[in-house]
């Protein structure tokens, strides 16, 4: 029989925040992997006895593992192990410039290598993948490039295209040569700065005034986690990723759902639809789906946006 998801809804996080804290605090693994003497990965699990399948998750940028905290709760008393992995610079995983919570990367391929990394150190074979936003470009990278592959694959609203107004040959030209030059790299980017909250009324993020606040509220109370904008050089080394994804021959072989937010103003929905079309023939054509009019954080959306299709990511990743 197939597994229906219990997920939350907004009212419950209203009333049972505390349970929820007191289970990620108690229930749920938080896990220090050791990579190098410079290097510590985090990753959060939720192992129930006697698991029938693996969910492993990699989340968006700049996230917290705290984030993920109403959905694990929700998911507590379903047979699934989930595991929500944190590559170098994200959550509480060391951060790659010393002293600043910025997001940069040297080289993308090493968020792939990261991902990996964790799998082994978790004894972690077979396991469905969900990418979240940048996530879902990393879970991309490693279905194609990487030697632990998924069995299938969810990429919620993924990071292939920024969503600038810039004409695509501009921003790339302008990426590539700012993201190189030795004085920006580690600048941030005009849409680049210290965390900063900003009224809901005035975010595109998310619709849900309750998960909103939720999510920031947590940032209030741990200003250290709370993880800042990106640089010009993050920003090369992902267009670079995404360009060379894009011109690859790969071919999806496993089962793959692709969902884009209607109303993203983070990342490009067109970008997006254009690269599942572009797989509309491969051995296993992707399946695509937009959410009409919601925002790009869909973990974070109002009911209607959010639980339906995480609903039908998880039955396709776990039933």
């Amino acid at each position: 029989m197939a597994q229906t998801f219990p997920l939350s809804v907004e009212q419950d996080l209203t009333v049972n925040q505390g349970a929820i804290e007191d289970f990620y605090l108690a229930v749920v693994r938080h896990h220090q992997i050791k990579h190098s003497p410079e290097l510590t990965l985090s990753a959060i699990e939720l192992r129930p006895d006697n698991y029938e399948r693996t969910l492993v998750i990699v989340p968006g940028r700049a996230e917290t593992e705290h984030k993920y905290a109403e959905f694990l709760y929700s998911m507590r008393n379903l047979p699934y192990r989930i595991v929500i992995t944190f590559v170098r610079g994200q959550g509480d995983s060391t951060k790659t410039i010393p002293g600043t919570l910025k997001c940069h990367i040297d080289d993308f391929n090493l968020y792939r290598h990261d991902v990996e990394f964790i799998l082994e150190e978790l004894s972690i074979k077979d396991y469905s993948l969900m990418g979240f936003s940048l996530g879902g470009l990393i879970s991309t990278d490693l279905y194609v490039y990487g030697t632990h592959k998924p069995k299938r694959m969810a990429l919620i609203a993924p990071y292939f295209w920024p969503a600038f107004n810039l004409p695509e040959p501009i921003l790339r030209a302008l990426v590539k040569i700012v993201g190189a030059l030795p004085y920006f790299k580690t600048c941030y980017t005009p849409h680049g700065r210290e965390y900063q909250k900003v009224p809901f009324e005035e975010n595109v993020h998310s619709h849900s005034k309750v998960r909103y606040e939720f999510y920031h509220d947590y940032y209030a109370a741990h200003p250290d986690k709370a993880l800042a904008g990106p640089t010009y050089g993050f920003v090369r080394e992902a267009l670079l990723k995404q360009l060379q994804l894009r011109r690859s021959k790969f071919e999806f072989t496993i089962p793959v759902l692709c969902a884009s937010a209607g109303e993203d103003h983070i990342v490009s929905t067109p970008h997006c639809a254009a690269l599942m079309q572009a797989h509309a023939r491969d051995e296993i054509p992707p399946q695509y789906v937009r959410i009409s009019n919601a925002y790009h954080d869909i973990l974070n959306e109002i009911d209607a946006y959010r639980n339906p299709i995480l609903s039908r990511a998880l039955s396709f990743l776990l039933n």
